[in-house]
């Protein structure tokens, strides 16, 4: 990443078509517009957010042929956020992602603390059903 931001996770799921990513975005879904003018194809699976935060946790996949492009697009992200007024976005990424290897690292999940992972993906599925 030639970026000094840490907005995006590539997910450890083994495929041979498919890289698996976790990013951070914000309601109007900025990453989009980049994918689009990228000519990327992102399929979404889960989106999780908190109450009362601005900005939220999106997986999905992308074809691994496509890697290249997508990658591109979200290095572009972070200056796409500034350009939108959403100048706390490089810190929100770094504090989020530290806690995330942090809790990791300390042998626990952090989202069991809070229980806001099981929550949206109750929701997800009930939006499902």
């Amino acid at each position: 990443m030639s970026c000094s931001c840490h907005h995006y996770e590539r997910l450890a799921k083994l495929s041979l078509r498919f890289a698996y990513f976790a990013y951070l975005d914000v309601p109007e879904y900025l990453a989009d517009g980049l994918f689009i003018r990228h000519e990327v194809r992102v399929h979404f699976s889960s989106e999780f957010s908190r109450p009362g935060e601005q900005y939220r946790m999106i997986t999905c996949k992308v074809r691994k042929r496509d890697l290249p492009r997508f990658l591109e697009a979200l290095e572009e992200l972070p200056n796409k956020m500034l350009l939108c007024g959403h100048s706390d976005y490089i810190d929100y990424c770094n504090r989020l992602w530290e806690s995330l290897v942090q809790a990791k690292d300390e042998g626990r999940d952090s989202c069991e603390e809070t229980g806001s992972t099981q929550k949206a993906e109750q929701a997800s599925a009930e939006g499902v059903s």
